[in-house]
Order: structure tokens, then C-alpha cells, then sequence
């Protein structure tokens, strides 16, 4: 009877265990079926998803312009021209450099400060030349075959991000032929020496792996192939765990049933991570090439394709920017691999030891892709209500050197701050950081060229210089001074700027309310002409003006300028005690540029599908909202704000280019504002913290100097030319005798110097 027993048992035994292999198969099966499908299914949808490129506005160059050296030659080569040797012929999108003979041959009775010449082609508009002199400067931009001079030259935009889905990615697209064997080779010898051999995994390389993950109790090591290494950037995550280790190894296995090994091998060198440029990756060999050496895959020789071999690993540890001994390191522990396995003879392998990493350029342009700049174009793209499911081509008004100048005045410039102010170290202390915004553009056309909306994207995305709404203090002031130049005093003459004006301490009733205001330091000056008043932002005196010419023709001027937010007739409204954006800060003050004519800021030029089928182009409409004439006397008014008001600081920098604008402090000096602008260019900065903590900055202390940092960067190199001041002003210069026969005090630690203003034609004195 026992036998029999057990005899029954065991067949249960066996049966159950039978039953659990079928149905562990039958699971196994379908998991390896729903990996099928996982591999099929992103396999499609990363293979066709179509990317959002965003591309710079064209950079410009024209008579006058200083440029730092080999600048055009670095810019021609970021839109893709190729160099060409004296005497070749060149084809469209080639460039050359001739020295001053052989372009005096070609251009003739060019001046004695000739330096060299730069010649390039593009089908577009056929072949120019830019004549360089000797202090840095373009002579001329000709036609090569007429001679004939050109008011500017134009070169391509510059593809500067990408995103695939929502990911900010930098990926240049390569195909395997085209890709050095010296590339290929570092690659399979240092990450896979037996790629072409086995059939997705290494045996050998899992079990080493699986002894030393055992031993050390988590996954310190991989002992992944190729495969395995697409796998896990393609379907997977980066986390360490051993059930994605697991799906790893079948996955590979399923893979290399489904590609050849030069399909995945080209998959991987335009998919694998190679390091991060700001917020956005960098993606593959081909934007690793233009990223770390500045050339394109295919120019790289050996030494270059080692480093970028070495990087596969940890593109952090191995940056020869910021790791540079570790990059050096494993670059040679490739090359000798190379060297092993008879890749490379001896003398190569000395030669490339010893050839210099790749050094992160001082005026790289544009560092890294513009965040806040990307960021303001796609919600303007949200806004419009176009789709971007199907890819699209955004060319954007971005200058390359505009914003590059602008993400490092932001950066260094709030470092200076807090390195100097006891307080703002204080407070940083308490973990709070100052923050900074700087949004410009080019008053001629309106198109935004830089955006800064933080000291940091990484650090937060909130990008002040759209979403924020702040206070804006006396960048209001102007807006006061230019409704009195329309209209006139009680004793019924007009407003100009040797007007009298009483800067005393006053109060004003308003809905059962007492405001009085203040000026910086309590200092009150009496009896000053207009001019001073403003130049050195004198909140009782512009106060007094303003309630004499009407609150709501305050409103009416800064709304025709570019203001759009809502502004309440109230007293306080002439010191600017008020939210507004720095947008329409920028807006308004671009008005001022172009002497009261308003042209509509534009982030976008052209939107196109991925096969260029235009869906969007921004139309440049002009308006004149302001009298051309007052505003041009207020210009001149704004000037002096420069030289020897509150801003003085600019000229004191050694930026001595003709320019305007007006420093602004809030309330407990919460928010600090400059906005200046050139015949050429107009910027606007702000400093301040986020929740409305009190900085002890000025406009002058706090937004001057990022302007400064970026304008004489920037901007500094454009031509001395004066504003366009219409035929119905003249200058007038007002010596010092006649300012101090109008009592005007001196502010300065200078003596009294002659002033140059604007006045109408028949104001003058």
C-alpha cells in the first residue's frame, strides 16, 4: 500500500513540476513576445520621430564692425562652409583666407590697414568678400565679381538645439560610411572587442560581471556589448538593478535577430550619450565631434577618435574640458588597445600619445543651446496652436554672439555681485540666491536676439524674462517726461529740457490716501531743469511733473511705446510702482530707439515643416506711435543719464559708444533695472530675488553692470554711430556757464563739463 503511495506521489510530483516548466515556459514565452513587440513598437516610433531643430537668425557683418580674430572664420565654419586653399575653385558653401596682396589683386585701391581678406561662396547670393584691417575691423564687404561694395553680408543659420519628443537633445545625424575607421576601430576596441563575433551578448563578459556584482553585493559592473549597450539607451533606463540586467541580455539576444551588426552599430554610435552641453545631451559621435572638437565627424583623425571612444564610458569623468588627466588617461589606455590588436602601428600610437586634448574655446559661440531662448519659443508655439507632433524647423531671431554674451554677463555678472556685497552674502547664506534676467534685440527689426531669464536653467526653469512681472521703479520716469515734451507748462510754454521743474518734498491725495514720496538718500535740490531731473531720477520732481501733465496721459504714452499691462491713474504710477514684464520693457524702450517708431518684437522668423514647406513667417510692421520729434529730445535727455547721471558708470567702463537709458529701483530696493539702448541695440536687465527680498541694490549697482558686461561684449564692437535724430531738432550745447546760471548743482566728483542736448529747431537758445 506504501509503495503504491508513493508511486501516486511522486507521479503528483512530477506532474506539478512538469506543469510549472510549461507554464514558466508559456510565461518565459510570452515575456519574450511582449520584448518582441517592446522592440518593434520604439523601434518605430524612435525611428520616424521627427525632431524640433531650432536655427539662429543669420549672422551678420558689415562696414565698421570690430570682430575678434579668426571670428568670421569660426562663424563660417559653424553654418558649414568648407576651407579651399588660394587658387581653388569655389563651390557653393567653400571659403578661403588671402593675405592683403592677393586681395589687393582682386579688389584694388583698398586702404594701407588691409590686413586679409576672407572669400566665400554661397548659391544664393554668388561670391563676397570681407576686407579685414589691422585694428579688427571690416573695411567693406564687396561683391568678388563686380568689386562693387555690399552694405552687409549674411551667413546661414546655425542649427543650435534639438529636441526629440521633449527631450532636449543635440544629435548630428551620421551613417556609417561616413564615420573614420580610426572612429569605428577605438570604439569596438575598447568597448567591444568581440562585436562582430557574438551574437549579442558575451558570455565570458556576464559571468565576470555576475561574480563581481555577487562579491560586492549591487551591479558595479556591466559586462555589457555594443547591443547591450543600444538596448539600454534605446528601450531602457540607466538604472542598476539586476531584473534590467536581465531584460538587458534578451532583449540584445532579439535584437541582432532583428538588425545586422552595421545597422547597430550605426544605431548606437548616433544614440549613445556623450555628455551633457547645459540642459541639453549630447547625442552620438557626430555632435560629440562638433561639441568637443568643433569639426565634424568625418575630419576627425586618430587621436580625436580615441578621446571620443573614451568618453562611451562616463562622458564626465572622461571630459577633457573639465577632467582633463582622466580623459588623457583613457584615451591612451584605447590607443594601446588599438595598438594590441595590430590597428595601428608604433609610430601612430606615439604620434596620437602625444598629441594635445582638445581645449574648450574662449569665444566658443553659443556655449550651450539657449535654454530660456528655447523655452520662450515653444510657448509662443503652444500659443499660436501649432502642432509639433510632425517635426518642424523654427528659425528663430537668435544671434549667436548676442546670447553667448548674455548667458555670461548673467552668470559672472551676479558672481561679481555677490562677491562684493556683504549683504547679498548674507542672505545667500540663508539659501537663497540673487537672481538676473537680460532679454535684447535689434531695434532696426524688432527681432529678440537674446534671452537670459536666470543665473541658471539647470537650477530653475521659471524664465523670468517672459513670466516674471516685477515692479519697475523709474523706468517709468521717461514715459512722464516725454508726455510733458507734448504738452506744455501753466504759463503755457512748451516743456524742453532746460525747463523748471521744483524737486521738493510734497504729498498727494488720492481716494482718501496720502502718498508722498522721496528721493534716493532724502537729497532735494530746489529749482532744476528738466534735463537733471531725469538724468538723475529725481522721484519728487518727476512726481510733481507728472501729476501737473495728467496720469492718464502718462498711461496713453506708455501704452502707444509698447506697454500692455494695465496701469491705474494713481500718483505712484510716475515712479513706477507698478508690475510689468521686462518684455514690454524691452518693447517700449526699442520704441525709443527707432525715435517713436514702434516695430513688434519677434522671437520667430519662419517655422517650416521638415521639408521646408513654409507654415509661418513673422511680417515686419512698422508704426509711428510717439512724435518723432519729442521723443528724439528725450533720447538726448536719456543720454546724458549715461554720461553723467545715474548710469555714469557705462561711460566710466570705457563703453563710449553713442547710447541712452534709465536705471530703476523699487520699493526697499527689490528690484534693480537698466534698460539702454544704441542706434544699433537695445537691452534690458533686472536683479532682484524671486519671493521679493530686499537686495540693497540700485539700478546703478544691480542691473548697469550685467549690462555693461554684455553691451561691451556685444554691442561694443558695433560702428560709432549716433542716433538718427530727424530734421526738425538741433543739438545745442550748454556750456558751463549757462548750467550754472540755471543753477544746476554738481552731482559729479568732476567739475561742471559742457552738455550736449536736443532741442525743436525753434527752441533752440
Amino acid at each position: 500500500m506504501s509503495r503504491w503511495f508513493e508511486k501516486i506521489k511522486k507521479k503528483h510530483i512530477l506532474s506539478i513540476l512538469a506543469l510549472t516548466l510549461i507554464i514558466t515556459l508559456i510565461l518565459f514565452i510570452r515575456w519574450l513576445t511582449n520584448l518582441n513587440h517592446l522592440i518593434d513598437s520604439q523601434l518605430q516610433q524612435k525611428r520616424f520621430s521627427p525632431p524640433l531643430e531650432f536655427y539662429s537668425a543669420p549672422l551678420k557683418f558689415f562696414k565698421g564692425l570690430k570682430i575678434q580674430n579668426n571670428e568670421l572664420v569660426e562663424s563660417l565654419k559653424a553654418s558649414g562652409y568648407r576651407e579651399r586653399t588660394f587658387g581653388q575653385q569655389l563651390l557653393d558653401h567653400d571659403y578661403m583666407i588671402l593675405n592683403a596682396e592677393s586681395c589687393q589683386q582682386i579688389l584694388h585701391d583698398l586702404p594701407p590697414i588691409l590686413q586679409s581678406c576672407v572669400e566665400f561662396s554661397k548659391e544664393e547670393t554668388g561670391t563676397q568678400i570681407v576686407a579685414l584691417g589691422d585694428d579688427n575691423s571690416i573695411i567693406d564687404v564687396f561683391d568678388a565679381n563686380t568689386g562693387e561694395a555690399l552694405t552687409l553680408t549674411e551667413l546661414d543659420p546655425v542649427l543650435f538645439a534639438q529636441f526629440y519628443g521633449k527631450e532636449p537633445i543635440m544629435r548630428t545625424r551620421v551613417i556609417l560610411s561616413d564615420t573614420p575607421p580610426a572612429c569605428l576601430n577605438a570604439l569596438l576596441a575598447i568597448e567591444d572587442n568581440k562585436f562582430l563575433e557574438h551574437q549579442g551578448i558575451s558570455v565570458l563578459g556576464i559571468m565576470r560581471a555576475f561574480v563581481r556584482n555577487f562579491t560586492s553585493g549591487r551591479v558595479v559592473q556591466g559586462g555589457s556589448t555594443l547591443t547591450q549597450q543600444l538596448v539600454k539607451n534605446y528601450f531602457l533606463t540607466n538604472e542598476r538593478k539586476f531584473s534590467r540586467k536581465f531584460k538587458e541580455v534578451f532583449m540584445a539576444l532579439l535584437l541582432e535577430t532583428k538588425a545586422s551588426k552595421d545597422d547597430i552599430l550605426e544605431a548606437y554610435i548616433n544614440e549613445i550619450y556623450m555628455g551633457q552641453n547645459g540642459s541639453f545631451q549630447v547625442r552620438g559621435f557626430g555632435a560629440a565631434a562638433e561639441y568637443y572638437f568643433g569639426k565634424s565627424l568625418s575630419d576627425l583623425n586618430l587621436p580625436e577618435c580615441a578621446l571620443t571612444a573614451a568618453l562611451v564610458n562616463s562622458p564626465g569623468l572622461f571630459n577633457p574640458f573639465k577632467n582633463p588627466k582622466n580623459a588623457q588617461e583613457r584615451r591612451n589606455r584605447v590607443l594601446n588597445k588599438l595598438r594590441e590588436e595590430n590597428k595601428i602601428s608604433q609610430e601612430e600610437l606615439t604620434m596620437a600619445q602625444s598629441f594635445p586634448l582638445p581645449q574648450q574655446p574662449e569665444r566658443k559661440i553659443l556655449t550651450e543651446p539657449a535654454p530660456y531662448f528655447v523655452d520662450a519659443v515653444l510657448r509662443q508655439i503652444e500659443a499660436m496652436g501649432i502642432d509639433t507632433t510632425q517635426g518642424l524647423k523654427i528659425e528663430t531671431t537668435l544671434n549667436l554672439r548676442a546670447q553667448e554674451a548674455a548667458q555670461r554677463a548673467v552668470a559672472l555678472g551676479i558672481q561679481d555681485i555677490e562677491k562684493s556685497h556683504k549683504g547679498i552674502q548674507e542672505i545667500k547664506k540663508n539659501g537663497k540666491n540673487l537672481e538676473g534676467l537680460l532679454i535684447s534685440a535689434d531695434p532696426t527689426n524688432g527681432q529678440i536676439q537674446a534671452i537670459v531669464g536666470g543665473r541658471s536653467y539647470r537650477m530653475t526653469q521659471f524664465n523670468r524674462a517672459i513670466q516674471a512681472r516685477r515692479q519697475v521703479g523709474s523706468i517709468m520716469k521717461p514715459f512722464v517726461y516725454l508726455t510733458a515734451l507734448q504738452t506744455q507748462d501753466e504759463a503755457g510754454n512748451d516743456y524742453q529740457p532746460l525747463s523748471i521743474l521744483d524737486d521738493v518734498k510734497t504729498s498727494y491725495k488720492y481716494e482718501g490716501q496720502t502718498w508722498a514720496p522721496t528721493n534716493y538718500q532724502n537729497q532735494y535740490y530746489g529749482q532744476i531743469p528738466l534735463y537733471f531731473a531725469l538724468k538723475n531720477s529725481l522721484n519728487c520732481a518727476t512726481a510733481s511733473l507728472g501729476m501737473k501733465v495728467g496720469l492718464d496721459h502718462i498711461i496713453d504714452t506708455a501704452t502707444r511705446a509698447g506697454f500692455t499691462s494695465e496701469m491705474k491713474p494713481f500718483p505712484a504710477l510716475t515712479l513706477g510702482v507698478f508690475e510689468l514684464s521686462p518684455l514690454e520693457v524691452l518693447q517700449a524702450y526699442s520704441t525709443f530707439a527707432r525715435m517713436g517708431e514702434k516695430v513688434s518684437l519677434s522671437i520667430i522668423r519662419k517655422i517650416k515643416y521638415l521639408n521646408d514647406v513654409v507654415l509661418y513667417e513673422n511680417v515686419l510692421r512698422r508704426e509711428q506711435v510717439l512724435d518723432k520729434t519729442n521723443t528724439a529730445i528725450l533720447v538726448g535727455m536719456l543720454k546724458q543719464t549715461i554720461l553723467n547721471g545715474t548710469a555714469s558708470s557705462v561711460t566710466s567702463s570705457g563703453f563710449l559708444l553713442p547710447a541712452a537709458g534709465k536705471t530703476g529701483t523699487t520699493n526697499d530696493n527689490r528690484d534693480a533695472w537698466f534698460a539702454g539702448f544704441t542706434p544699433l541695440h537695445v537691452a534690458v536687465t533686472w536683479v532682484g530675488y524671486d519671493d521679493n527680498t530686499s537686495s540693497g541694490l540700485t539700478g546703478a549697482s544691480g542691473g548697469v553692470p550685467l549690462w555693461i558686461r554684455y553691451t561691451k561684449e556685444y554691442a561694443g564692437n558695433f560702428p560709432a554711430l549716433d542716433f538718427q535724430w530727424p530734421e526738425t531738432v538741433i543739438k545745442k550745447e550748454i556750456s558751463v556757464e549757462e548750467q550754472m546760471a540755471l543753477n544746476v548743482p554738481n552731482t559729479e566728483k568732476r567739475p561742471l563739463q559742457p552738455i550736449e542736448l536736443i532741442f525743436k529747431k525753434k527752441d533752440s537758445f
